[in-house]
């Protein structure tokens, strides 16, 4: 038995291990809104690289993103920002993220809106706003936390890793653990 357990624990470690953040990702964070043709702000810390290969804009759900385009090459990690200018006729939707560099050494942002320009009101770099109770707190970490386990699982399939259906379990205990730490 403590073998079977050393062998998953190995495993994780070089499952972990196989891919890399290069960079912290501090903005836009899940729930950002951008307007279409208004500036957008991405913003990170804590860079691995001197320089971030590309930065690619991306849709869909956060297990299945589908790369959109690519909005910059050879950033320079150091600075600390990007500004892309959101395009004017970009289509609206709910479900756009961005992934800065290169598989498997690649950072994901949460996901973000971008409205049409025709839409009231101006980007804004932080959620959308909710209620201040401990519920919120925790549904909101919550959401974090299963956004983070699925992009975390997209990593690990896109560096060549088969990811089981034990993904849900392992995401249900790291959603739980958000919950009872927003809680706390």
């Amino acid at each position: 038995m403590k073998s079977i357990v050393a062998a998953i624990t190995a495993i994780a470690v070089t499952i972990v291990s196989a891919q890399s953040n290069i960079v912290s990702v501090t903005s836009p964070l899940a729930g950002t809104v951008y307007t279409a043709g208004q500036p957008a702000v991405i913003t990170w810390i804590d860079q691995q690289v001197p320089v971030i290969p590309k930065i690619v804009l991306a849709k869909g759900l956060p297990t299945a993103l589908q790369p959109v385009s690519t909005i910059a090459q050879d950033v320079d990690a150091n600075a600390g920002s990007y500004t892309w200018n959101v395009p004017a006729d970009i289509a609206a939707g709910d479900d756009y993220a961005f992934e800065l560099g290169n598989s498997p050494n690649i950072s994901f942002t949460g996901l973000f809106t971008i409205k049409s320009a025709g839409a009231a009101g101006a980007n804004t770099a932080s959620p959308a706003a909710t209620d201040a109770s401990a519920s919120s707190s925790a549904s909101g970490s919550v959401a974090s936390a299963s956004t983070s386990v699925a992009v975390n699982a997209r990593v690990a399939e896109s560096a060549g890793f088969k990811v089981s259906s034990n993904k849900v379990a392992v995401g249900a205990i790291a959603v739980a653990g958000a919950a009872a730490a927003a809680l706390i």
